[in-house]
């Protein structure tokens, strides 16, 4: 006699007939369900870093999927799942129906991947009622990270006209040398989020505020529409503003991957060579311009009117060293003539 069909198989026989000549290009997640669903034991954990503090963005593939619902289903009662790490025991009753739901858009649909939203439809349904009454087309994501990276600036930037001064000269030096450092355009803006974040670990202490900044960035519950590894990035480029530059022996820093090594290590020398051209907080600098000369890196340097620009010029050109080091040539700052 034939094996008698499970409500598992039911529900995925279903769930085939939906998917039917439907092939998404994209799949996601919404809301906190899915982060109970994979718990703490499918999240991207780094034993030098922790768990992430957001989940946000991060991707899961259809195996990690029928893996939980396999663990839900042999966790026959409520009770069993609540003693699963990572589930709200308050959800054990419903959280395996839920998982099977899951699963059938999954395997009906063909889904290799899904990434994990941390916001939900009444997020959306907000933001679309605001921009009909207010007119005018919705926000890309990256706006909503540029707001949310404000109001942490707001909070704790006792000095918020020099960090957007500052970043706006990191921007364009990152825009002047975009052929020499190759990097891509989501760049620039972790570039601009870790040059607005810098000095938000002044709100802590002066002493050591670059590591002040990184925690705070790193645990801030108010950066919105960043992943966690773009966050993670952000408060790097933030940390290593200043003092030591990055070593392999910093934990956190190791703990990257190969390539956003090579991404922190160029943005925080771009910003160093930006905060230096504010030395003296007062947006002498108004304008910077690059070329390469003989090989070499050569930053113009356009002052306001009517200002002599040495301190400016002294700072950056000593705190050039990095952004040397990454892009492999000399660089020497100077007015534009």
């Amino acid at each position: 006699a034939p094996p008698m069909m499970t409500r598992r198989d039911a529900l995925a026989l279903w769930f085939a007939g939906l998917g039917a000549g439907l092939s998404p290009d994209f799949a996601v997640a919404q809301d906190a369900d899915p982060t109970r669903v994979f718990g703490p034991d499918r999240t991207p954990t780094d034993p030098r870093l922790g768990a992430p503090k957001t989940l946000n963005g991060y991707v899961v593939d259809g195996d990690a999927v029928r893996e939980v619902v396999d663990r839900l289903v042999t966790a026959r009662t409520p009770a069993q799942r609540a003693a699963i790490a990572g589930l709200d025991p308050k959800r054990a009753d419903i959280i395996l129906a839920g998982a099977l739901v899951l699963e059938g858009v999954v395997d009906a649909f063909g889904v290799d991947a899904l990434t994990i939203s941390g916001y939900a439809l009444r997020e959306g349904v907000l933001l679309d009622t605001l921009h009909r009454h207010e007119g005018g087309e919705l926000h890309h994501l990256s706006d909503l990270a540029r707001r949310s990276v404000q109001r942490l600036v707001d909070q704790c930037d006792e000095e918020p006209a020099h960090s957007k001064h500052v970043a706006a000269l990191a921007v364009r030096l990152f825009d002047e040398t975009a052929r020499v450092h190759g990097l891509d355009r989501s760049c620039r803006e972790y570039l601009e989020a870790g040059a607005l974040l810098a000095n938000v670990g002044l709100f802590v202490s002066h002493s050591q505020h670059h590591l002040h900044s990184y925690y705070l960035i790193r645990h801030s519950d108010r950066l919105a529409g960043l992943t966690d590894g773009e966050i993670e990035i952000i408060a790097q480029v933030a940390r290593y503003h200043r003092k030591s530059g990055p070593k392999d022996r910093h934990p956190a820093f190791a703990a990257l991957e190969t390539a956003d090594r090579h991404v922190v290590r160029t943005l925080a020398g771009l910003l160093r060579v930006a905060i230096g051209l504010d030395r003296g907080h007062d947006a002498h600098v108004v304008d910077v311009r690059a070329r390469i000369v003989r090989g070499n890196l050569v930053i113009e340097v356009v002052a306001a009117d009517g200002v002599d620009l040495a301190l400016e010029l002294y700072a950056a050109n000593e705190r050039k060293g990095l952004l040397e080091e990454v892009l492999g040539r000399s660089v020497e700052v100077r007015a534009a003539g």
